[in-house]
């Protein structure tokens, strides 16, 4: 299955009839070759669902949920084929269920198993287009389930993998990945390629790339992803693929601003209490993503005061941890902030140039922002600042380490460098 072309069409690309017959166009245009699509839920087809349920039940049961949003897909595979066969193409729509495409048992956010290859091959024998309901399968106890949110990517790249196809065209309502939203960011520019680790960073820094589980599952495999824009199918927009050099020059490629942080600082706890896996415990129980914990002990004291950075999906879940914290670490008081955004730079080898996070936290400071404090990865430097200053920091960084063409890091000694990095803990 080699000469398999797999494409995949986002909520935008099929959210009315005219756009299903556009989307049609484009595959009929595919010379000759086998293809399998992928197509998500026609525009806000899933969060008008999810907002029904919602309407139904405060907590609704994730079972339910899940068989409730796998229609949306459905609704959108049997158009696209009726356009397809209106053409005198040769096509058959299938669920994730009925295309062999197996998962684990967690409702809302299956992680996939294993594709029945024998079952898209036999498909493809007879039909030459195969078109595959995403963000969808069947678990182990015969369940319908859902990936969770960008779940159709990880299915077309998955599928591609089943299919043996070397590349995987996601198809959207963007020319390609840009290095920074075009939409905050005017002169962010567009990428002709890019590599995996760098849009896996890029997307779990709320970078709206790809679904990072789509990106790791091509890494493992080799697949090249094509980002490419639904309504210019000439253009070949951004491939996202593995990295030839041995050992790569630090470069930045990327800012990616994420929202709905929070910064929770426990004061007064206790020098001998072990508190970090309580307390990490506490947070992943309830859903809440740690991105950093950091303490500092005053030894005159005898006290330690911990700083949590973390993601949250609501304020008042928020305050119900914080009060729990204070219980749970015997603090003197607990402190949370909930209007804080993180803003960062993505590139190959930052984190180990001290200069650069240097000249970072400068540029923001002389630019009258508060950062909070800092978190790095070997390809990230994330600086947490106040929501209403996000867009201005995001700007500043572009125009400072991407608007250019060659930036040229300024010379400083190693305590200038230590003292700003000292200020924001």
């Amino acid at each position: 299955m080699n000469d398999v072309s797999v494409l995949k069409f986002g909520g935008t690309s099929v959210k009315s009839i005219s756009r299903i017959q556009h989307v049609a166009e484009i595959i009929a245009n595919q010379a000759g070759r086998k293809c399998v699509v992928v197509v998500s839920a026609m525009g806000d087809t899933t969060d008008h669902l999810y907002k029904m349920a919602k309407q139904c039940s405060t907590h609704p049961d994730k079972r339910e949920l899940d068989l409730l949003l796998s229609t949306g897909e459905q609704v959108s595979i049997s158009l696209l084929t009726l356009a397809l066969q209106s053409r005198g193409i040769r096509s058959k729509s299938f669920t994730g269920a009925q295309i062999g495409i197996l998962t684990d048992n967690v409702h809302s956010s299956a992680r996939i198993k294993d594709i029945n290859a024998e079952r898209i091959r036999k498909a493809l024998n007879e039909f030459d287009v195969v078109v595959v309901a995403g963000f969808q399968g069947l678990s182990d106890d015969g369940e319908v389930t859902t990936l969770g949110r960008g779940g159709s990517d990880t299915t077309a790249v998955a599928l591609a993998v089943a299919c043996g196809a070397p590349v995987c065209d996601i198809y959207t309502d963007v020319d390609g990945v840009y290095t920074a939203d075009p939409n905050s960011i005017s002169d962010a520019k567009l990428l002709d390629t890019i590599s995996y680790d760098e849009v896996l960073e890029m997307a779990r820094n709320g970078a709206q790339v790809l679904h990072p589980r789509s990106i790791e599952l091509a890494q493992n495999y080799g697949i090249t992803v094509r980002v490419r824009n639904t309504f210019k199918p000439e253009h070949q927009g951004t491939a996202i693929k593995g990295e030839k050099e041995v050992e790569l020059a630090h470069r930045a490629s990327g800012v990616a601003v994420d929202g709905n942080q929070g910064c929770i600082t426990i004061s007064g706890v206790p020098a001998e209490l072990s508190a970090s896996r309580k307390i990490t415990e506490l947070l992943l129980k309830d859903g809440i993503t740690i991105d950093t914990i950091s303490q500092v002990l005053d030894e005159k004291s005898n006290y330690k005061n911990i700083l949590i950075s973390i993601k949250y999906a609501d304020v008042d879940q928020v305050s119900k941890i914080s009060e729990a914290l204070k219980d749970l670490c015997a603090a003197r008081s607990v402190k949370s902030e909930t209007n804080i955004s993180r803003v960062s730079l993505i590139g190959v080898g930052l984190a180990n140039e001290p200069k650069i996070t240097g000249d970072l936290v400068a540029n923001l400071e002389d630019a009258g922002i508060r950062v909070t404090h800092l978190s790095t990865s070997e390809m990230r430097i994330s600086c947490f600042v106040p929501e209403h200053q996000a867009a201005r920091a995001s700007q500043l960084l572009h125009r400072r380490f991407i608007g250019s063409e060659t930036i040229q890091f300024p010379r400083q000694r190693k305590e200038e460098t230590r003292k700003q990095l000292s200020r924001i803990g």
